[in-house]
């Protein structure tokens, strides 16, 4: 019936057993009849009332019991059995069937996915064997420890490192000991192994995890397993912010497995954790990886990405060309190309950004992503270098195919053409996108007017003008009063390109008079106004235009001008004593304006002006200011 290898064990740690030899043979009874239930009832009853080891008991009734019995009452015989045993003593007459039973147990426990329950059984048994030094039969120690080997991967996976780590540190504990050498020897680096990075799972466990690995890659520096290992220790360090520790391992690592799958990421966190302000001062094997030993064909995009952000300026010309034209063609939403111009421009490497983004603005990558392009060219904008795009735009026939040009990109050429007084082209660019390209926007529309009005026929700057007042017929939206007031703006310039001043002065004063204007717009057309009248000679209307202007926009773009105006304004009527004080206003209260050097010019020939300073007419210059009935003498 106990079958081979098993005997039932009478021993006990105390209390009467005068019953249990009775009770035991009906439940052998039980057992035999079918009676499972009954048998399985009468021995917990018995577990109860006695402390007799009943192990071999709970394991034949669990065995006997498959498929007659729920899993969880056969799962619970199981753990019985084990509990049985803390009920006797290990000697060297039971100490190999207390071996086999926690054996059973744990591999049960685990067929049947409760590799955590095994867990204290497993450690029991090791610390058993260790503690008494018994012999228990090296093959089944060796099972135990396959066990053992087996649940504690179990545990890692699930993951509950806490449990892995027990079972693992009681393995290599049984590997000291003489019985427990010959058992665990291979598995000894799997238990080591598995001990590091149970301790690495823990983020409160870092710095013994670190120890751990490094412990298992000085015992076997050539595993299959040690560059992981050395590797998971690096990333431990790093979250210990032991900085000068893990670079100086990852320059080991560098050196011993320059071409290792994990190499590349090592190497991006050591970049990652440069990318604050200021110079790089990479270790010698990162530098050395990155400019010279590194397969630039076999990094990702994302290592591409760092390498440029962080050590560009420190790369051989022809690496740095290799690794912008793999930036170009393979960075399809556009979004590393500005993470690296934005890097690169606030670490010092504003040189660096500028030729990526000009390699990718240029254009003369074949394969090149239009968003990458269209990113640099978002950049240039972004930090207002209208020149470099302006260069590149003046290089592009404009009837030849687009290529990697998007919409944007053209706009942006042509804000720079814009931007950098090159009128004349930008009108060609503006025309292009909108006849060509097909933008209906406001803003590129009033832009294409803006610059017809400027340099194209005027019939041309008519026809562009009428295409952006229908633009703001059609949008109708809450902001509709300002975009009239900017078309307004430009039809009245328009106006004045056609010798129409009572029209262009009647626009204005409609840009003055809404109460949608904002103050630079008002201050704008009131100068406008003034502009008019001066071209006319209408000196003293000019004078009382530009005398409103600083009223309207104080302190804006045209108050200065405003002063000027008024001054030769005076000029003209022969009043120089209000001429001056006008350039000794704009002296006293723009000295640092563009047109003050022009006051002082003017100033300086007015007729018995010349020794005075600019502070004598200071102190008149509330005359342009207050009284304007004088002015309009």
């Amino acid at each position: 019936m106990m079958g081979p290898g098993w005997s039932q064990s009478n021993g006990h740690a105390g209390g009467s057993t005068d019953d249990v030899p009775a009770a035991i043979r009906q439940i052998h009874l039980d057992r035999d009849s079918g009676d499972l239930a009954g048998a399985r009832k009468r021995l917990l009853e018995l577990q109860q009332q006695s402390e007799v080891d009943l192990s071999v008991e709970f394991v034949l009734l669990a065995r006997k019991a498959v498929g007659h019995l729920e899993a969880t009452q056969i799962d619970a015989l199981y753990i019985a059995a084990a509990d049985s045993l803390t009920h006797t003593d290990c000697t060297a007459g039971n100490c190999e069937q207390r071996l086999l039973i926690r054996t059973v147990v744990a591999t049960h426990l685990v067929q049947a996915g409760q590799s955590q329950v095994a867990v204290p059984v497993l450690v029991a048994a090791m610390d058993e064997l260790q503690r008494t030094q018994v012999a228990g039969g090296d093959k089944r120690q060796q099972s135990l420890v396959n066990v053992a080997m087996q649940t504690a991967r179990l545990e890692l996976n699930a993951p509950r490192p806490e449990s892995a780590e027990t079972l693992y540190q009681s393995i290599l504990q049984f590997a000291e000991t003489h019985s427990g050498r010959q058992a665990v020897a291979d598995n000894r680096a799997m238990a080591m192994l598995g001990l590091g990075w149970a301790t690495a799972m823990q983020p409160e466990r870092q710095r013994d995890a670190a120890e751990r690995l490094q412990q298992f890659a000085d015992a076997f520096p050539t595993h299959q397993d040690a560059p992981q290992t050395l590797a998971m220790r690096i990333h431990c360090l790093r979250q210990l912010d032991q900085w000068d520790e893990s670079d100086s391992a990852t320059d080991d690592f560098l050196s011993r497995w320059p071409a290792h799958e994990l190499t590349e990421s090592l190497v991006l966190e050591t970049l990652a954790r440069r990318l604050d302000p200021g110079p790089w001062s990479p270790t010698p094997a990162v530098a050395d990886w990155i400019s010279a030993q590194g397969d630039t064909q076999r990094w990702s995009i994302d290592l591409v990405a760092a390498v440029l952000s962080v050590a560009g300026e420190a790369l051989p010309a022809d690496r740095f060309d290799v690794l912008v034209e793999r930036l170009a063609t393979e960075d399809s939403n556009g979004q590393r190309t500005a993470g690296v111009l934005s890097e690169l421009s606030h670490n010092e490497g504003a040189a660096v950004a500028e030729q990526v983004a000009a390699r990718l603005i240029a254009c003369d990558l074949p394969a090149a992503s239009e968003m990458a392009c269209e990113s640099a060219c978002r950049w240039a904008g972004r930090t207002g270098r209208w020149s470099m795009l302006a260069l590149a735009a003046g290089t592009i026939e404009l009837d030849q195919p687009i290529a990697a040009r998007t919409v944007h990109v053209d706009r942006l050429f042509a804000e720079a053409l814009t931007q950098t007084s090159q009128g004349k082209q930008a009108f060609t660019w503006w025309a292009h996108l909108v006849d060509q390209r097909g933008a209906t926007d406001f803003a590129t529309l009033l832009r294409c007017a803006e610059t017809a009005v400027s340099h194209a026929e005027v019939t041309e700057a008519g026809r562009r003008l009428d295409r952006v007042r229908r633009c703001v017929d059609e949008l109708a939206t809450e902001k509709m009063d300002i975009k009239t007031a900017l078309v307004d703006l430009l039809d009245a310039d328009l106006a004045i390109r056609r010798l129409d001043f009572p029209r262009a002065r009647s626009l204005f004063e409609k840009v003055v008079q809404s109460p949608q204007s904002t103050a630079g717009l008002r201050g704008r057309a009131q100068w406008m106004i003034g502009e008019t009248h001066f071209m006319q000679h209408h000196f003293a209307e000019a004078i009382d235009a530009y005398r409103q202007v600083e009223g309207m926009d104080p302190g804006g773009p045209y108050a200065a001008p405003s002063l000027v105006q008024a001054g030769k304004s005076f000029e003209q009527l022969g009043r120089t004593q209000e001429a001056g004080v006008c350039y000794g206003t704009l002296l006293n209260r723009f000295a640092d304006s563009a047109h003050a050097a022009e006051a002082r010019r003017r100033m300086a020939s007015l007729p018995g002006t010349r020794q005075k300073s600019p502070g004598r007419a200071g102190k008149n210059a509330d005359a342009f200011d207050s009284d304007s009935s004088r002015l309009r003498r």
